[in-house]
């Protein structure tokens, strides 16, 4: 398999995983998770067009992924360490003992996110070179 299709269907799996954690966040937080609702649903489409550009051997494709995964970075860093440093809440035993705090999911979701980005980010980055010179050297016209 030529590099870029590889790091195209990387960069999809990456989307999947975004949107799917951006369902989760919107089904346990609700209106709460509206900051990573729109953060997720965002990085998932943009990967998805990222991803098909990337199939299609656009260089381009592969330059927005790396800016794209640096910028995400940035954004969930903030979101997560926004709610890991929060103040935390007391539960009560005796009733919903076992149900999820919005504080605990968005510390979940946002750090799951932000870890799925970093590996995204390192094996990108760790391939580029490879990456970049399987890309056709004449773009194609379609």
């Amino acid at each position: 398999m030529v590099p870029y299709k590889a790091a195209s269907f990387l960069v999809l799996g990456w989307g999947i995983f975004m949107l799917a954690g951006a369902a989760v966040a919107g089904y346990f937080m609700g209106t709460a998770a509206l900051s990573l609702l729109v953060i997720a649903a965002v990085a998932g489409t943009l990967a998805f067009s990222v991803g098909h550009f990337l199939n299609r051997g656009r260089k381009q494709a592969f330059i927005m992924a790396l800016a794209t995964g640096i910028t995400l970075v940035l954004l969930l860093g903030g979101l997560t360490s926004a709610a890991f440093s929060g103040n935390p809440i007391p539960i009560d035993l005796m009733a919903n003992a076992w149900a999820p705090s919005p504080r605990d999911v968005s510390l979940l979701v946002s750090s799951a996110m932000l870890i799925a980005t970093v590996c995204l980010l390192v094996s990108l980055l760790i391939f580029a070179r490879p990456i970049y010179r399987s890309f056709p050297k004449k773009q194609p016209q379609h």
